[in-house]
């Protein structure tokens, strides 16, 4: 009996898994280097409930991205601590309300990806990569 209750569970367990691949969206998040010059050093660290993608320091000119598909529930979030010399920020790259209104530019079927662009004077979102479409978001702190 306990052996068919494990058995079902890994069962249901592959299904939930492979269920919410096929039916929730992929997501791109880039995070594009747009400063002066690495004279200052910057740096930008990822997370989300479940996971910590660690300390990153993207050169000028440089796209650090990560991909993830969104949850059944529509609920992912992702959030940066970013820094520059004294300068700080911390701001949600991903969450509930762009997933829903689709905000991130779309790929190509059910994958999308944001742009975010860090420049001296803020930060930018784009649903993609182009000049024309960036609107500022953010100021430093």
């Amino acid at each position: 009996m306990i052996k068919l209750i494990v058995f079902s569970l890994v069962i249901l367990s592959i299904f939930v898994h492979t269920t919410n691949a096929a039916l929730t969206a992929g997501f791109t998040v880039h995070i594009i280097n747009a400063l002066p010059n690495n004279d200052v050093p910057f740096s930008v660290q990822c997370e989300s409930k479940d996971d910590n993608l660690g300390l990153k320091t993207p050169k000028v000119g440089e796209d650090y991205n990560f991909s993830f598909r969104g949850n059944l529930l529509g609920t992912t979030r992702f959030y940066c601590h970013y820094s520059w010399g004294s300068k700080k920020q911390l701001f949600d790259v991903f969450n509930s309300q762009m997933y829903k209104s689709r905000e991130c530019g779309n790929i190509s079927g059910n994958d999308y990806e944001c742009f975010w662009k860090v420049q001296e004077d803020g930060f930018y979102f784009a649903g993609h990569n182009s000049p024309e479409s960036y609107s500022k978001k953010y100021d430093w702190n």
